[in-house]
């Protein structure tokens, strides 16, 4: 048997009475009982005539008992936020207290219109607020359209301008070094690209209304071909006049000779060449593969010098065992890095390891494979850095510098050696001037001995001037060492002691018992230390 229920709440207000009847056999709802949950709830008071009547014409449909302005404490709060440039509204609802409804969808629009808030809201994402009482939490709820630039005419390129970074798009999931190539080729007579019509101008709008006019771009488009390539006479399409590796360059479509060996051996010497290289075997030891364009390797590389213009990609990786080296304009990808030398313009993106090695990278660097480990060894780089694990169980010393342009960061140190270098020649300088003057007042300073310490003193003055000279060239280059605020440190893992992380000049050395899933950030403050949230992983700009 069921017994009848009651729902008793607050909703703008009034307090709203549902009565729900029994079944047969079962219990009645009493007036007693809903006049003690209106004292407990200090609903203003009401006759129990009322009361019974609605009792006995219960339908388990609400309806309003009376006016109650004092529930409104226990409604939900709504906060609305319309970000700066207006562009998008987010809205945090508060859970409603006991005794009082859950917000219904107009109340969520009413403090969206309060705030001013008009256009592109979605009531989507307002429902499954409401349907699944997602609380407490920043939404976002309305967004707005961002004006579509016109144009007289596009171009349309068919081949990839931006090969080798399906990594952009993996969330830094596994970089599969099979789905990577920098060589994009070409046949003599393919279609390279070709001049699409215009693109019409859309006005844009904000959140709150305000039309955000769309420029129309006034310079008519035209296709650029550069070398081995041929353009119709009305402009309109680009074809590959021979066999090779199709690029941009300075705005032209290019394309350039394209080698492809079996290794780079003894059988073919060393490699130097202006366009792009594939290697379809290994580098070997002691061998140097130079390129203007990209370089692609499809097996290993050892004690080897590689040198690209543009990107290179390792399909395994280098064992450079300390004299290998590595020295791109582009992105840099491998399955591993092992006792080389590395410097990217770019990024350096690794599948799973960079073991005692010396990194120079201007953006990121990236490991994102099963093991994704950065061990030993050293990196600077003037972005972030993103791995699993950074040290090892051995707590070999690895040293991490992070946000500053590796230029800067050079200059300082090599400016420092050179500070230490001055200040060691001018103790050893003094220490034989001693000796000489020594000398000179037992008697033993003989016409050679006097000569000797005043080419010392002579020295020495050189060496101070030197020593404060360099002394004013660190102060300066220290100066210029503030580290980006957008770069971070992230170790998805496990972080070793022995590691040592810097910010510029501010430094973070790993605790004895090492940290786990760790976020380094700078702040104004200082260093801000952080665990890692997968829900809001943090995202790192590789720019266009």
């Amino acid at each position: 048997m069921k017994d009848g229920t009651f729902r008793l709440f607050y909703r703008r207000g009034w307090a709203w009475l549902a009565v729900s009847p029994p079944a047969p056999g079962g219990r009645p709802v009493y007036p007693e009982e809903v006049e003690n949950r209106m004292r407990l709830l200090q609903v203003p008071r009401v006759s129990t005539r009322e009361i019974q009547r609605r009792i006995e014409d219960a339908d388990d449909t609400p309806s309003r008992l009376v006016e109650w302005p004092d529930g409104e404490r226990l409604a939900s709060s709504i906060s609305v936020t319309v970000a700066d440039d207006r562009m998008s509204a987010s809205m945090v609802v508060e859970a409603p207290r006991k005794g009082a409804a859950p917000p219904e969808l107009e109340d969520l629009l009413e403090a969206l219109e309060e705030e001013g808030v008009t256009f592109g809201v979605d009531r989507q994402e307002l429902t499954a607020l409401l349907r699944g009482r997602k609380y407490d939490r920043e939404r976002t709820v309305a967004r707005g359209r961002d004006p579509v630039f016109g144009s007289a005419s596009r171009v349309q390129y068919h081949f990839n301008t931006d090969r080798g970074r399906p990594w952009m798009e993996m969330d830094f999931g596994r970089i599969n070094l099979r789905e990577l190539n920098f060589i994009a080729h070409c046949r003599e007579g393919d279609l390279l690209a070709e001049l699409l019509p215009p693109v019409q101008p859309v006005d844009g709008m904000t959140v709150k209304g305000e039309r955000i006019p769309a420029a129309r771009d006034a310079v008519t488009v035209r296709l650029k071909g550069g070398e081995n390539t041929r353009l119709e006479s009305d402009g309109t399409r680009l074809f590959a006049t021979a066999d090779g590796n199709a690029r941009i360059r300075e705005g032209a479509v290019i394309v350039e000779p394209l080698v492809v060996v079996p290794a780079v051996n003894y059988e073919t010497g060393n490699i130097r060449f202006e366009g792009s290289v594939v290697v379809e075997g290994g580098v070997a030891d002691g061998f140097v593969l130079e390129a203007g364009g990209d370089i692609e390797v499809r097996k290993g590389v050892g004690r080897a010098v590689l040198r690209a213009g543009g990107s290179v990609l390792l399909k395994t990786g280098m064992t450079g065992a300390e004299e290998g080296s590595i020295e791109c304009g582009g992105d840099l990808l491998a399955r591993y890095l092992e006792s080389c030398t590395v410097t990217s313009r770019s990024n350096v993106l690794v599948e799973e390891a960079i073991m005692h090695s010396r990194v120079t990278v201007w953006n990121h660097c990236v490991l994102s494979g099963r093991r994704a480990e950065f061990i030993g060894g050293e990196l600077i780089a003037g972005g972030s850095l993103w791995c699993r694990k950074l040290g090892n169980f051995s707590e070999v010393r690895t040293r991490v510098s992070l946000g500053v342009d590796p230029n800067r960061m050079l200059a300082y140190r090599s400016a420092r050696g050179n500070l230490e270098t001055s200040r060691t020649e001018l103790d050893r300088t003094e220490q034989q001037l001693d000796q000489c003057e020594q000398a000179i007042r037992d008697g033993h300073g003989g016409e050679k001995v006097r000569l000797a310490r005043d080419q010392l003193r002579t020295q020495a003055e050189r060496i101070n001037a030197e020593i404060g000279s360099l002394n004013g060239t660190v102060r300066t280059l220290r100066d210029q060492l503030e580290a980006s605020r957008r770069s971070i440190l992230v170790v998805e893992d496990e972080m070793f002691h022995g590691v040592t992380v810097a910010f510029g000049m501010r430094e973070y050395r790993a605790p004895e018992r090492g940290a786990r899933k760790t976020v380094l950030r700078v702040r104004e403050s200082g260093l801000e230390e952080s665990g890692l949230d997968p829900q809001n992983r943090p995202v790192l700009d590789f720019g266009s």
